[in-house]
């Protein structure tokens, strides 16, 4: 029997064999690896069942609306402060509120806009207009008629009559006229009464029109002939109002 041929080992082989058994070995982790791939692995875990514990444990939250609206005054300190600006007002003197017209109209408004406000609630006449008359009719509070008489009244009032010389418009133009004007205990009193006035039959259109809409402009356009003679009278009204920023 021949004798069976011996390879011969060379380095040669041997690198050749060594390459092939790396080529077959499966890959194997570095042991300085695997430690913080299963570090990451747990982390994000936890992550999750976190989120899901928070998901299911915490009530849904509403959003909340956003709000300009400014705190409440309490009913108490309103009416205070209203009773006080009335008493005011009734105290004040003619003289004073002229000087109020001469020197700082929005003080002459502020004075008596309390007043012009209740007649509102109650009569339905808007606050600015009743303003806005007071200021035109009393040439800003330098003619009050000698009874508190802020609005050209005439007729008789809570304090009787006074005769005063006025002007009309008459047949296209201004005449001078002698007339009876009402009277007032004061200039509360003046305002309120202005508001009751507008319900003698004569305003109807205008008052239920505000009732409706709210409409101070309409509200002057169907007083316009009926108040006062003079044709530019609404225009006057609207252009005080918009001057003296009164439905602001």
């Amino acid at each position: 029997m021949p004798a069976t041929a011996r390879v011969q080992d060379t380095p040669h082989l041997r690198q050749r064999q060594n390459a092939s058994k790396a080529a077959v070995a499966p890959a194997r982790t570095s042991s300085a690896t695997r430690p913080v791939q299963d570090t990451v692995a747990h982390l994000r875990d936890r992550l999750e069942l976190s989120r899901s514990a928070k998901k299911n444990s915490l009530p849904a939250v509403a959003p909340v609306p956003r709000t300009n609206a400014k705190p409440a005054v309490p009913a108490a300190a309103t009416q205070s402060t209203l009773s006080a600006s009335i008493e005011r007002l009734k105290a004040l003197s003619t003289a004073e509120l002229a000087r109020l017209g001469a020197n700082d109209k929005q003080a002459f408004f502020a004075a008596l806009r309390p007043a012009a406000e209740e007649a509102e609630k109650q009569y339905g006449v808007p606050a600015e207009v009743t303003l806005a008359q007071a200021a035109l009719e009393s040439g800003w509070g330098k003619s009050a008629l000698g009874g508190f008489n802020i609005f050209g009244i005439k007729g008789s009032g809570p304090a009787g009559t006074i005769a005063s010389r006025t002007q009309e418009w008459v047949s296209g133009r201004y005449v001078t006229i002698t007339a009876n004007f009402a009277k007032y205990g004061n200039f509360y009193q003046a305002v309120v009464e202005h508001g009751k006035r507008f319900h003698n039959g004569y305003y109807d259109k205008a008052v239920n029109q505000f009732a409706k809409d709210q409409d101070y402009r309409k509200f002057i356009q169907n007083i316009q002939g009926i108040y006062a003679t003079d044709p530019k009278y609404s225009s006057k009204l609207l252009s005080i109002i918009d001057d003296y920023h009164l439905a602001a």
